[in-house]
């Protein structure tokens, strides 16, 4: 009994396989698109392509050290390039000198400096914002280091129990590494079942555009923070009960913001990977009448989530400088603009920004569109920047100042305490 149960799970796991594996995503959008012929589609190869624009985006699958290893080799280039020139070698030994001074003053300073952010401290002209990145470069070497050596320690650990488990005393054991009835289910797994369902879902439901047009206006800091926020969407949307169809457009496949974010997602350019990234502007692949910007900026609140209608979220992290770049950009191209009734549902904190991030933003639209009700969705707004949080930050802010100077001026009184006032005290 038990071999057959076996069977029929390895069957069936085979055969779920092979359906996700044969599911396409691409032209859809074409007019000759029919469900009848789909099984003739599906049989060629050459239709498994990710990208229907014009300017597709072609890069060869490779692994996150690949990638780290061959943006490290072009940062090299770039900086040997850039100190090929005399001015700029002399300001990169001034720059030496200054970063040797900051860790002989004991500053938190990182042992190895890697060619792209030499890059970066050579582009930097105030002597505190590169203070303030070497600082952020050494919490980083240290959270790997104290990362590789909890890793070590957990490795001893397992090998030590791995050795208790798996002692010889004669009986019959059922567990870890012994005898079991289930198969074991693997992360890539996971991931395949993930990716098909959102493939599959890809035919049917509505459609989410992020705009990634905005990378001219972010700093290096803000377009890293950004291709993190759009990595935490795809997979907020990726597990979520009713995912939506994501597209990138106005993606720039030389870019800085595409660099970023295929080290955060591997797989990203492979051919089966479940989103699409075009350069093509989303005037030219939805008609203007169904899509709606949402922006913060504008006026006009969004009461419901119609599924007949493409949102539009601008990829854009403008923690330095916010402007309204998306109200400017939907004025301009005479789309409808939508934003979430925030201040209508929520009591915001003082001093708290209104603004949210990518994968926050999507967080909302997603709940949203499976509960229908804004109260539900809201929660996805952080705590913190509410009012009760808010002024329970503040109060204990504001206890621990008062504390902090009653102890400062008892301390005072002691340092002060003499013999002579004692006698006068008396």
């Amino acid at each position: 009994m038990f071999n057959n149960m076996k069977k029929c799970l390895i069957a069936s796991v085979r055969v779920h396989k092979k359906l996700l594996t044969r599911l396409i995503h691409v032209d859809i959008l074409s007019p000759g698109f029919y469900f009848s012929n789909m099984n003739a589609r599906c049989s060629n190869n050459a239709v498994y392509k990710r990208f229907y624009c014009h300017d597709a985006i072609d890069e060869k699958n490779v692994t996150s050290a690949e990638l780290k290893y061959h943006k490290q080799k072009l940062d090299k280039q770039e900086l040997d390039k850039l100190l090929s020139d005399p001015e700029n070698y002399k300001r990169f030994q001034i720059l030496e000198l200054e970063v040797d001074v900051l860790r002989h003053n004991a500053e938190k300073i990182p042992k190895n400096i890697k060619p792209g952010e030499w890059l970066y401290l050579l582009n930097t002209q105030a002597k505190s914002t590169r203070k303030k990145y070497l600082k952020f470069l050494w919490l980083n070497e240290m959270k790997l280091k104290n990362d590789k050596e909890k890793k070590q320690l957990k490795k001893a650990e397992w090998l030590a129990k791995k050795q208790e488990l798996t002692e010889d005393t004669g009986e019959m054991k059922y567990g870890l590494l012994n005898n079991t009835l289930f198969l074991r289910i693997y992360e890539t797994t996971i991931n395949h079942y993930y990716n098909g369902r959102l493939i599959y879902n890809m035919m049917f439901e509505p459609k989410l555009v992020f705009d990634c047009g905005y990378e001219e206006h972010m700093t290096k800091h803000e377009i890293h923070n950004c291709s993190k926020q759009l990595a935490l969407s795809f997979a907020h949307n990726r597990t979520h009960a009713n995912p939506l169809t994501l597209y990138f457009c106005n993606f720039n496949k030389d870019g800085l913001l595409k660099q970023h974010l295929h080290q955060n997602i591997p797989t990203l350019m492979q051919d089966d990977f479940p989103l699409i990234m075009t350069s093509q502007c989303y005037l030219d692949i939805f008609p203007k009448n169904q899509l709606v910007y949402l922006t913060p900026h504008c006026r006009t609140n969004l009461t419901k989530y119609d599924p007949n209608m493409v949102y539009i979220i601008g990829a854009l992290v403008d923690k330095g400088n916010s402007q309204p770049l998306s109200l400017a950009k939907a004025k301009k191209q005479g789309i409808q603009m939508a934003k979430f009734p925030l201040e209508q549902y929520l009591t915001w904190g003082v001093s708290s920004s209104k603004n949210l991030t990518l994968n926050q933003s999507i967080k909302i639209i997603l709940d949203l569109r499976h509960t229908g009700d804004w109260k539900e969705a809201l929660k996805n707004v952080p705590i913190r920047k509410l009012k009760p949080s808010r002024e329970w930050a503040i109060q204990n802010k504001q206890s621990s100042i008062f504390s902090k100077r009653s102890q400062i001026q008892e301390d005072s009184s002691i340092q002060n305490f003499t013999f002579q006032n004692r006698k006068n005290v008396n």
